[in-house]
């Protein structure tokens, strides 16, 4: 009996830990930053990285402001920085994102202004 129940319970050891396995990659969030998005922007990245839309530097994770417009307005157009987006004030400082890439500031940053 001892026996049995051994070999039950090293099934179970190595079971269980396959299986959160395979549920946490299933079930885990799908992330959106992707780098090829930084060819698609007027500084193609150059400036910020993915700074210019995530609040980590390193990309992922909470967005900023201008990170969120362009996943409201570029995504849906099919991955284009618009005309549209250029003329939003994401960050609220008083210049437009047109304004800020060209000045080379980050329009997602409202301390970071021409």
């Amino acid at each position: 009996m001892k026996v049995k129940l051994c070999k039950k319970r090293a099934v179970w050891c190595l079971v269980i830990p396959c299986a959160l396995l395979a549920l946490s990659v299933t079930v885990a969030p799908v992330a959106s930053a992707r780098p090829f998005r930084l060819g698609k922007l007027p500084d193609k990245g150059k400036n910020f990285g993915c700074g210019t839309c995530h609040v980590d530097p390193r990309g992922g994770g909470r967005r900023t402001s201008f990170g969120k417009d362009y996943g409201r307005i570029a995504i849906v157009e099919g991955e284009k920085y618009t005309q549209a987006l250029g003329a939003l004030d994401s960050d609220g400082d008083g210049s437009t994102n047109d304004q800020e890439f060209a000045a080379g500031t980050n329009p997602g940053d409202p301390r970071s202004k021409p």
